[in-house]
């Protein structure tokens, strides 16, 4: 071998040009822009559902209690609280099945010889099509009759959303072509839109179901609540089954009349919610008092019977 002195001898080598970098950094930034996008979309996707939820989880859960949840005036925070309580185990599992998923096509990969691979490949986008199709065909009827999976509330929209997603990315591995961008952009924003649309009707059907079995429970835990009695400057007229007011005869006395018999639903958006310790569903009555400096609230085990004088 002959050593070539002073000038180092490449082989196949070349200068890479300005263009090069220039289209680099330009197809790094739009797959940033992608990224972004994505987790954009996804993230308002998300807060909408755990608001939505928290929303109709409110309705339905003082609905059943005959008090109209506009009045309570609550807060944003307190309703997506509700929404991320709701949703966390549903989240979680959905999680969990999605990585069983994935851990389990990395093991076939593995596993499985390449033949039987290839078979798959050429099996699965028509089998994913088909049964996309009859996923979303069996949500059809639920939208003309509501209370045929009444017993399972979210899975036709959960259904409706899967079966969108198999069908769609089927279809596309099963009749593959070239289109325009402007055609694929808009194949997926009506993709995400119905996947979004199955999504909302599972988590409308689920937290008002969620609602309902709540409010249920909570009603049943009344007897269990810690008493309360209220004080207050002004007479605040609250007759129900079981509430008593006393009007205190002290002329020294800052509140002048008190009120027993009640129990501490909620406090929120400025309101005061009450039961009556006997409430029951076909003849209990709830009370939304302000709460203001005028009001002074006294709790006390449940069972405690309040003294006679103020």
């Amino acid at each position: 071998m002959r050593a070539v002195s002073g000038v180092a001898r490449r082989t196949g080598l070349r200068r890479p040009a300005p263009e090069d970098g220039a289209a680099r950094t330009k197809a790094g930034a739009s797959q940033a822009v992608k990224v972004i996008a994505s987790v954009a979309a996804n993230l308002a996707l998300s807060s909408a559902l755990l608001y939505f939820f928290g929303l109709v989880y409110t309705q339905r859960f003082f609905g059943y209690f005959r008090v109209h949840y506009t009045v309570l005036d609550q807060a944003a925070e307190e309703v997506l609280a509700r929404g991320a309580f709701g949703l966390h185990l549903p989240i979680g599992a959905a999680a969990g099945t999605g990585l069983v998923l994935f851990g389990l096509v990395r093991l076939a990969r593995f596993l499985l010889p390449a033949r039987i691979r290839a078979r798959l490949a050429r099996f699965g986008p028509p089998v994913a099509t088909i049964a996309g199709l009859a996923l979303v065909g069996v949500t059809v009827p639920v939208v003309l009759d509501p209370d045929l999976f009444g017993w399972y509330p979210g899975l036709p929209g959960l259904a409706f959303a899967v079966g969108v997603v198999l069908a769609v990315v089927g279809w596309r591995r099963l009749v593959p072509g070239t289109h325009t961008p402007a055609f694929l952009v808009a194949e997926w924003l009506t993709t995400y839109l119905l996947v979004a649309f199955g999504l909302f009707w599972a988590v409308s059907d689920y937290s008002a179901q969620v609602g309902v079995r709540e409010a249920f429970t909570t009603a049943a835990r009344i007897p269990s609540l810690p008493g309360v009695t209220v004080y207050s400057e002004r007479s605040l007229n609250l007759e129900a089954d079981g509430v008593r007011q006393v009007v205190c005869g002290q002329p020294e006395a800052a509140y002048k009349y008190r009120y027993t018999g009640l129990k501490l639903l909620l406090q929120s958006g400025g309101q005061y919610v009450f039961v009556t310790a006997r409430w029951r569903a076909s003849n209990g009555v709830t009370f939304v008092v302000p709460r203001s400096a005028a009001l002074r609230l006294e709790f006390a085990p449940p069972g405690t019977k309040p003294s006679g004088a103020c």
